[in-house]
């Protein structure tokens, strides 16, 4: 028997919560920000992208931004500004993504959860806003894209690699919406993507401070769903690590009809900022 075998292991969890906000308009332009238009009517020259459009900022996506980190007691920056992301697919029609990177609007706070009654502080590393993309939908033997969506006020929520479980990832989850929800911020109706989050999950053995080697599942849009691929990708990583194997970095999607996780691409270290 290895001695990998023999070592009790445990999971570090991080969430990537993204977060449709409550607004009439887009982030950057005033096409309407609503739910179940006509494709491609909800579009203008800003949220298409083209040469010489002039985008404005969403004061409202701001304010609702900066409130959001007041309530989880972050610290709201005096100084912001935005980066462009490099973005090579079709429901971005740019092929970059207007966001924040190094100076976001909320740095730090954190949320408390109750898990079997007891009380987890999950720490927050920051808050930023950026443009939502547009959707893909594919058919048998095409493809279409509806940029309705894209231009939307989104604004995303990183936490802490501080949650050990399937049953702390949901209790995150479940006291977010309900904190975001009571405040005004978001619908967070999950059937129409409102919220939506990305993965980040390593395991390490009991007692070391550095963390594994994470995999990222990428689009999740139910707190459910959240839960069933974790406590697969927990499991999946032990597994590995029990027979000899390696956590290689790359992003992963989950099978929800198979109940697992697959992988997509290998991770690159270099970020596209």
């Amino acid at each position: 028997m290895s001695s990998s075998s023999q070592t009790e292991y445990e999971a570090r969890v991080g969430l990537e919560v993204h977060v449709q906000l409550r607004t009439h308009s887009k982030i950057f332009c005033a096409c309407p920000n609503v739910y179940g238009s006509a494709p491609n009517t909800d579009t203008c020259p800003v949220c298409l992208g083209y040469p010489g459009a002039l985008p404005v900022l969403n004061r409202e996506a701001v304010r609702l931004t900066a409130m959001t980190g007041m309530m989880l007691g972050c610290e709201i920056n005096r100084y912001s500004k935005w980066d462009r992301k490099n973005y090579f697919y079709p429901d971005m029609s740019k092929n970059y993504q207007i966001s924040q990177y190094d100076r976001p609007l909320c740095l730090g706070g954190s949320l408390e959860v109750f898990v079997d009654g007891e009380p987890r502080v999950i720490g927050i590393t920051r808050i930023h806003l950026e443009e939502d993309v547009g959707k893909n939908t594919h058919f048998t033997g095409t493809s279409g894209v509806d940029f309705n969506r894209a231009g939307t006020p989104l604004m995303e929520l990183v936490s802490e690699p501080d949650m050990t479980s399937a049953d702390e990832a949901l209790a995150f989850l479940t006291a977010l919406k309900q904190m975001l929800a009571y405040g005004g911020i978001s619908d967070c109706n999950l059937e129409q993507g409102n919220v939506r989050c990305d993965i980040n999950c390593s395991v390490r053995p009991v007692g070391q401070t550095e963390l594994g080697v994470k995999t990222e599942i990428k689009n999740m849009n139910t707190f459910k769903g959240v839960h069933r691929a974790l406590s697969y990708e927990i499991q999946r990583q032990k597994r590995e690590i029990a027979r000899g194997g390696e956590i290689v970095q790359e992003t992963r999607r989950w099978d929800d009809a198979a109940g697992v996780t697959q992988s997509m691409r290998s991770k690159e270290y270099a970020h596209d900022y």
